[in-house]
């Protein structure tokens, strides 16, 4: 139909005229001016949404649908007092229709600003921000990034009473930015509603707005401009609007709330038992007392017990108002949710005080129908079969409104005002339920592992974008891009356990603790294509080595590696624990070169301790160093009963030659020491686990056996000593051999002993010398002493006396005297006198020697090596002798000094 026309129809009754009036921005003033409002159905919710359904009428069948999109609109519905109540939103559905060849209709659905932000859907991080800074955060955002919904959307933040905490790690998993946000008011408690802006804004009063109103008191919520609603029994033409039906409901709900959730810092949990002040009746009460809200929060979901205070107090207050609510039918076009009234006139409410005849609109749902010209109004009812509303649960209400012969009828639910406005939140309904993701590890520059004291991690989320953080971190690849997040360990205990963290750079899989995405846990690591598995000893790939398993690290800004080594190939199974560090290695039964393709050659079999660099084996109870087999780890760790029996065998060695040697006058022999060691072997084991009863156990001593022999060989010295004895003791030979000297020094006596084949002293080429300085040597045999020399025998001394059986020849002093007790016989070819002759023997000069001691002890901390300073002790030494003292400031003790060498025995004497 020509624009003309539509002048000429509906210039009567314009929108300045009627009931219901549509207003977009002047932008869209020619769609505004094809459009005439028909009917309206809505529904506004307390922490919910607004949803307006408005049918319209134009002579247009030719209006672009996509030109409505988005666009903000204003409702603006007449009061009984002549005011306007508006509803706004922006057209987010428009359904073209036709009614007959004059008209078209055009249904067009308003939604808020809110839930038009549910359809961008989106994964983010924010850091150390509360709910109120997230909220700020986002609605910042999008007024930024969108002119329209700056200048057609607000937000009153004067309602928000309560300082809440700041979280170290909030996240937004998969969602939708409007049930991201309704989730965090959710748990905080922190109730909201859409209201339109009233009056507009200097300058803006073409573009309809409205206002995102968060509240946390429900006492500051304003008074509807209705005031005082009277109610009735019915509705009459020009009278004011009023309640046409009221009803009260209760619903039983649990009498008590309880909260837990565990803080992994206190390694404790945190709970909360709250009880609903609501009044139920007897039996009410008395069931609702069997019913605890009893709910096991995700971990940490609270910073202290003030803050799950909070909480709890939130659903505590929700089951408060569940359990009583009030509904209405009634006729008042300026009510509006989140706003109270007074009511009047009701029989049953008067019998209140003034107080409890206030209420606050919760949930209002209303049908309105505009005051078209009535021939119109006929003629678009006979065209028009009867056409429900396309809001859920609505249709009702329409009928019964035309029922009634009403142009305008809501139905809305009310509590008390002063009762906690607090939307319902359940954690197994309103959380996202995030599934296992992956994640990479990331930390400062230069960091290659990077953790606090409780060996959390900081991640970048995959999938989140750069644009989405300028506020702060989440996608900078950096340490900024979450909270420190904890990593599951297969063991984990008080300060012990195993820990093996993630490194920056490392791809791990993520899970969330009690479904909640603002709590992730590591729960393992992922190889990738960059991130191989490891090539153990550094060679080999998979699925050549695939027989291989282990754990291989690497060197923290380096290249060098340690590495545990599980080798399952068929019949070629091994171990190894090594490190690249000097080539550190324990290598433990089918030795081979390492592996590639599954392929190496053998190195040998059984164990190998190397490396390059120096070795230590230390026992504080004794070593034991066995090549006696036992076979299948058969027999005791200290199994050593050849060696014991040998030692039994080489002891009643020792004491036989020993009472012989003292019997032919060699001297006594100290035997106890052998004997005391046989009994610290032969003891060895008393009170372990394979011998529990006994003492004297637990010895350190170092044994060394093998059956077959024992080599010790060193291109430099190999040095044998011990404090007190050392015992050589063979059945067989004892063979000492040297290529050039063999030196025995002693520091009192020498005594050889043999039993049966003599002696034999024999030096092939150079002096044979026989010395004593400050006594005799003597030289006894039982039977003949045989002195042979090819040259001669030269015995020379100042005096020289041979003594026989019954003759005796002494030499000295210038004279020989020779005396016989039978015959003197001289046999001479011939006999010379010569006058006398003087001779003398060389000079014999012996050095003189005595041996001095002087020694002492310094008293040092194990470990740190630091002395103990002006500590008393005791020295006992074997002689008897006992020196006491004080150590000075370098912990040493007093000089000992002796002429024999002793064996001390230091005791610190407590104070």
């Amino acid at each position: 139909m020509p624009d003309r026309t539509f002048s000429a129809l509906f210039a009567p009754w314009s929108q300045h005229a009627r009931a219901l009036r549509l207003r977009l921005p002047q932008s869209h003033a020619a769609l505004q001016d094809a459009l005439l409002i028909q009917q309206v159905t809505g529904r506004e919710t307390l922490c919910g949404a607004t949803d307006v359904e408005v049918l319209c009428l134009s002579p247009r069948e030719d209006l672009p649908l996509k030109e409505f999109m988005a666009v903000p609109a204003e409702i603006q519905l007449v009061t009984d007092q002549g005011l306007l109540r508006t509803l706004c939103g922006f057209i987010a559905e428009v359904h073209a229709g036709q009614i007959n060849g004059e008209l078209s209709s055009y249904r067009l659905l308003l939604r808020d600003a809110l839930s038009l932000m549910g359809q961008r859907i989106n994964t983010r991080v924010f850091l150390h921000a509360s709910e109120a800074d997230v909220t700020q955060i986002l609605i910042s955002e999008w007024r930024q990034r969108s002119p329209l919904l700056a200048s057609s959307m607000e937000v009153e933040w004067s309602l928000l009473g309560e300082r809440y905490p700041a979280r170290e790690f909030i996240m937004q998993h998969n969602e939708s930015d409007a049930d991201f946000l309704r989730r965090l008011w959710k748990r905080r408690g922190i109730g909201w509603c859409i209201r339109p802006c009233e009056p507009p804004l200097p300058g803006q009063a073409a573009c309809p707005r409205h206002v995102l109103v968060l509240f946390d008191d429900p006492m500051q919520l304003p008074r509807n401009a209705a005031g005082s609603v009277p109610w009735q029994r019915d509705h009459a033409p020009g009278r004011q609007d009023g309640i046409l039906r009221w009803q009260a409901t209760r619903r039983l709900r649990a009498a008590s709330v309880s909260r837990h959730t565990w803080d992994h810092v206190q390694d404790g949990p945190l709970q909360r038992h709250m009880n609903n002040p609501a009044a139920q009746g007897v039996l009410g009460d008395h069931f609702a007392q069997l019913l605890d809200d009893y709910l096991v929060e995700a971990p940490h979901i609270a910073d202290d017990g003030e803050d799950l205070d909070q909480i709890a107090r939130a659903r505590m207050q929700r089951l408060a108002l569940e359990s009583k609510e009030f509904g209405a039918d009634s006729t008042v076009r300026a009510l509006r949710v989140g706003e109270w009234i007074d009511i009047t006139g009701h029989p049953e409410l008067e019998r209140h005080p003034p107080h409890e005849r206030e209420f606050i609109v919760t949930r209002l749902e209303f049908h309105a129908e505009n005051n078209l010209p009535a021939s119109l109004d006929e003629r678009l009812r006979r065209a028009t079969p009867h056409r429900e509303s396309g809001l859920g649960g609505l249709a009702s209400l329409q009928r019964r409104c035309r029922e009634q012969g009403l142009r305008y009828l809501n139905h809305f639910a009310c509590v008390r005002r002063g009762i906690p406005l607090v939307p319902a939140f359940d954690p197994r309904v309103d959380l996202p339920r995030p599934r296992l993701q992956n994640a990479h590890v990331v930390g400062p520059a230069g960091e290659e592992l990077y953790c606090d004291a409780l060996g959390r991690i900081k991640l970048r989320f995959h999938g989140t974008r750069m644009q989405d953080h300028q506020h702060g971190g989440g996608a900078s690849d950096s340490e900024r891009d979450s909270a420190w997040v904890r990593v599951a360990s297969h063991w984990a205990g008080r300060q012990w356990g195993a820990i093996n963290l993630p490194r920056v750079g490392d791809e791990v899989l993520v899970d969330f603790l009690g479904g909640d995405p603002d709590k992730p846990v590591v729960i393992g690591r992922l190889y990738n294509g960059l991130s191989l598995p490891p090539a153990f000893s550094g060679v080999g790939s998979l699925p050549g080595n695939r027989f291989l398993a282990g754990v291989r690290s690497k060197e923290i800004r380096g290249q060098r590696y340690n590495q545990l080594r599980l080798d399952d190939t068929p019949r070629q199974i091994s171990a190894q624990l090594a490190s690249q560090h000097g080539q550190s290695e324990l290598n433990l039964g089918w030795l081979t070169h390492p592996r590639t393709e599954g392929r190496s050659d053998a190195r040998g079999e059984g164990a190998e301790l190397r490396t390059d660099q120096a070795l230590a084996l230390r026992g504080g109870q004794g070593v034991l160093i066995s090549a006696s087999r036992r076979s299948q780890a058969s027999g005791a760790q200290l199994d050593r009963a050849e060696m014991l029996g040998l030692l039994r065998v080489l002891q009643n060695v020792q004491q036989e030659l020993a009472a012989l040697a003292e019997t032919h006058h060699a001297g006594p022999t100290a035997v106890q020491s052998l004997s005391d060691l046989r009994t610290r072997l032969d003891a060895w084991e008393a009170g372990s686990n394979t011998q529990a009863e006994g003492g004297g156990g637990g010895e350190p001593v170092v044994a060394v056996t093998a059956p077959a022999g024992v080599a010790i060989s060193s291109d430099e010295g190999v040095v044998l000593g011990a404090q007190k004895e050392i015992d050589l003791v063979s059945v067989g030979n004892t063979q000492l051999s040297a290529g050039k000297k063999l030196l025995v020094r002693v520091a009192e006596s020498i005594s050889v002993f043999a039993q049966r084949l003599g002696m034999r002293l024999v030096a092939a080429s150079g002096k044979l010398q026989l010395q004593t300085h400050t006594d005799d040597i003597e030289a006894t045999s039982a039977r003949r002493i045989i002195l042979t020399a090819v040259d001669e025998i030269v015995l020379q001394a100042p005096r020289l006396k041979l003594l026989a059986q019954g003759a005796q020849i002494d030499l000295g002093g210038g004279a020989i005297t020779q005396q016989s007790s039978a015959d003197h016989i001289i046999r001479s070819a011939n006999f010379h006198h010569a006058s006398g002759a003087d001779s003398a023997p060389p000079g014999v000069e012996l050095p003189a020697s005595g041996m001095r001691t002087d020694e002492r002890f310094i008293l040092a901390r194990r470990g740190s090596g630091r002395p103990h300073v002006r500590q008393r002790y005791r020295i006992e030494l074997d002689d008897g002798s006992v020196i006491e003292g004080v150590t000075d400031e370098q912990g040493r003790t007093a000089l000992s000094q002796d002429q024999a060498m002793r064996i001390a025995r230091l005791r610190i004497v407590k104070e």
